[in-house]
């Protein structure tokens, strides 16, 4: 353990260590870098860390049998911290902070929604949502500028997951006689990549609002008389939104219509009443803690649903263009699966969906960008009888009254559990077992392991290789950063937190400059 201070704890050690680095660098670096700092620790794959009283004492983890141990041979509760993270955005109702019986039954209900099966079968309106993104970057590869990529990735893909979630809406239509009117569904699209939308920008605001530490600036933040008033407002914002939709999905569900479109909030709607009593279910509508849930459900599945997908679309095609090889051998992929027209990859795509999941090097691509780019690292409750136990040594180490943290940063980055770790290597992903690159048991997790695992994975990972897969052959995306740009682990594009962020993004929000290919 670093030498401790019964009154600062390891904060001088933590700020002597983090002063050699850009102040904005991401938290989960902290103890990776502290490692490398103190070699003479001899690591054995996690470090305790006193960080009180910015954030609670913490056990960093990051060997990847240990991580197992408390995420998936068992699943220790989320870390009380959270709660005090996400109650003002969804109340707790929501399947990151749900625990126990609750968190089960909601996860059953959801699961269907987030099959590979029903993500395909939304593939068509995901694809109108990625042509505005297409046409965006031709016009910024037409004006030559150089603009922050995360941002327009942000808007796509926050389109994309509305797209996944909500119900179609119903304007009415009247026909010759007064009498008749006829209902016809129209798609709800947010489009954020082209105005600006009001459920976007609220819960752009919530975000920035919540407490995430007792660093000066959150302290600042949080004490700030008028921030619970604006809290309140933006959740009423949401709610009004959002409240419609839910309750057309559930009149629909209640009077056997349907408007042919499976979205994660109807099918969940529909598993739920399933379960309800019959008698019951025709007051579901005035049922205001299925309302309450399914909002907090819609929240964080549109936050988490597009941050972490926007920054490793940023990532992809940072690591693509500095890693020629690599997007060659994308290139010539989708070349096979989709033919070498790429005016046709759309159609295709739209006709057969499956086609997505003809792409290993695709996948491969995406998979690596996130061992070396993950969101952010899971954290548990220790507990008084819970000791994590060293795989080589036998070691114990007690976890009672730490934070544990499953830092993926470290472990996905470490040479003893990945050949060639800091090289990009889409390849790995393809090696079979006994093969030098074969990817290690237990040490990908940037969606987490386990019954806690992330339910958007799938979704994230389809909706990437549509992306890519309509874009990379027509055009180069190159990274623009300034020349005196810090470096952080040999990477000008390192992860930063940034205002009203939680996860890791990309510094200056992946500055890029769009050529299109074939074009002088």
């Amino acid at each position: 353990m670093l030498p401790h201070s019964w009154v600062f704890g390891h904060l001088h050690h933590i700020g002597k260590t983090m002063a050699k680095y850009p102040s904005d660098v991401h938290g989960q670096y902290m103890p990776l870098l502290l490692a490398k700092d103190h070699p003479e620790l001899e690591v054995p794959g996690l470090m305790y860390i006193d960080i009180w009283p910015i954030a609670p004492p913490m056990l960093a983890v990051f060997h990847p049998d240990m991580m197992a141990e408390f995420t998936q041979t068992t699943s220790l509760p989320k870390h009380p911290s959270l709660e005090g993270e996400f109650r003002p955005l969804t109340q707790l109702n929501d399947l990151l902070n749900m625990s126990g019986e609750t968190w089960k039954t909601w996860r059953g209900i959801f699961n269907p929604a987030f099959s590979v099966k029903n993500i395909l079968s939304l593939i068509p309106a995901f694809l109108e949502e990625i042509d505005v993104f297409v046409d965006q970057l031709k016009g910024a590869a037409k004006s030559g500028e150089v603009f922050r990529l995360e941002d327009k990735a942000i808007s796509c893909t926050i389109d994309i997951i509305g797209r996944a979630i909500l119900y179609a809406l119903p304007f009415t239509y009247h026909l010759l006689q007064p009498s008749l009117t006829a209902y016809i569904y129209s798609d709800i699209r947010l489009n954020c990549q082209t105005s600006k939308n009001e459920i976007q920008e609220t819960l752009k605001r919530q975000i920035a609002l919540m407490w995430t530490s007792n660093a000066p600036d959150q302290l600042v933040m949080a004490l700030n008389p008028l921030r619970p008033f604006r809290m309140w407002n933006n959740n009423r914002i949401i709610r009004n939104y959002l409240r419609p939709h839910i309750e057309r999905g559930i009149h629909e569900h209640l009077n056997g219509e349907s408007t042919g479109h499976k979205t994660i909030n109807s099918l969940a709607t529909k598993a739920y009443l399933s379960e309800q009593d019959s008698s019951k279910t025709r007051a579901i509508d005035a049922d205001e803690h299925f309302m309450d849930i399914a909002i907090a459900q819609i929240k964080i599945f549109l936050f988490a649903g597009h941050d972490t997908t926007a920054t490793a679309l940023s990532y992809s095609y940072y690591l693509l263009n500095t890693n020629p090889s690599a997007l060659a051998t994308l290139r010539a992929e989708h070349d096979a699966v989709l033919g070498p027209n790429t005016s046709t990859a759309r159609a295709q795509i739209a006709a057969n969906p499956a086609l997505l999941n003809q792409l290993p090097y695709t996948s491969g691509v995406i998979k690596e960008t996130l061992r070396l780019f993950p969101p952010v690292g899971t954290i548990r409750q220790g507990q008084l009888d819970f000791y994590l136990t060293h795989p080589e040594t036998g070691k114990q180490y007690p976890t009672d009254g730490f934070m544990l943290f499953g830092l993926s940063f470290g472990v996905q980055r470490a040479e003893e559990f990945w050949p060639r770790a800091t090289e990009f290597l889409p390849e790995r992903w393809l090696a079979k077992e006994g093969e030098p690159l074969h990817v290690r048991k237990n040490a990908w997790r940037p969606f987490e392991q386990g019954p806690r695992n992330c339910i958007g994975q799938e979704l994230a990972q389809i909706e990437l290789r549509a992306i890519l897969a309509l874009t990379v052959r027509d055009m180069d995306i190159e990274p623009v950063f300034p020349d005196d740009s810090p470096v952080v682990f040999g990477e000008k594009a390192y992860q930063v937190m940034e205002v009203g962020m939680i996860t890791g993004h990309p510094k200056l929000g992946m500055p890029v400059r769009i050529k299109m290919r074939g074009e002088s």
